[in-house]
């Protein structure tokens, strides 16, 4: 999937997030004022049932699995699927409660508690669906290859917060043990992560380590941009044409 294409699906996601999450419950109220149905008791609970119930969930989770597939094409696309698929993909996970919670009532959240919900893997995942918006496959360079030191700080970088993701996610036992049938596995998992952040914020309790490592991973990001950024590189046919000459 090419820039261009990768950036309207995502932009079609987030148009059907943004619907059902502020439009859906003002359609709800349109629809209970036009069928007269409030002077009923109990009269509106079949169209509540339908739109907050059924049409809110479906359009929310079609919202993320637009992103999400987008995503895994866009990095098919560039051949970074077998290191970057996994990362984004723990991302994906660590990042739904944050959206099912914007989308619960977005209309009466404040700053405050949004920030307080918001997990260091969704401004992992948000930055790199940013980066990936470029056209990297129009240059000669392939993306995340500027050189090693920036190769592999990009990846320790990744790999860091999609620890952190797992670690700071509360809901990982439970959706583990449910999806794979072992209650044991969401005991492990509870027990393991009180470690696994005492580890990632160095003791320290704080999550100033993960905004540090962030950080360091838009750096990254954002310095592996500057090739494709400078004077164009020679094509690939020019490139081929001096080999056969040698």
């Amino acid at each position: 999937m090419f820039a261009g294409r990768y950036l309207w699906w995502m932009l079609m996601g987030i148009g059907i997030f943004m619907f059902a999450t502020l439009s859906l419950d003002y359609i709800t109220w349109l629809t209970i004022q036009l069928s007269g149905c409030g002077e009923m008791a109990g009269a509106c609970e079949p169209a509540l049932r339908l739109i907050s119930g059924v049409l809110k969930p479906a359009c929310i989770w079609t919202a993320i699995g637009v992103l999400f597939m987008a995503t895994l094409l866009r990095l098919h696309a560039l051949s970074l699927i077998w290191f970057w698929g996994p990362i984004v993909a723990i991302w994906f996970v660590a990042s739904t409660p944050i959206l099912l919670f914007l989308a619960a009532d977005a209309a009466a959240l404040t700053q405050s508690a949004t920030l307080a919900a918001l997990p260091v893997a969704f401004l992992f995942l948000a930055a790199f669906a940013a980066y990936l918006m470029f056209a990297l496959e129009d240059g000669d360079m392939l993306p995340l290859a500027a050189s090693v030191p920036l190769r592999l700080t990009l990846r320790l970088t990744a790999v860091y917060g999609a620890l952190a993701g797992a670690a700071f996610m509360p809901e990982l036992s439970r959706i583990a043990g449910t999806l794979l049938d072992m209650p044991a596995l969401s005991i492990v998992i509870a027990l393991a992560q009180p470690y696994l952040q005492t580890v990632l914020t160095i003791g320290t309790g704080s999550m100033a380590p993960a905004y540090a490592v962030l950080a360091a991973f838009i750096a990254a990001l954002a310095a592996s941009l500057l090739p494709h950024a400078a004077a164009p590189q020679p094509s690939r046919s020019t490139i081929m044409l001096r080999r056969l000459r040698r």
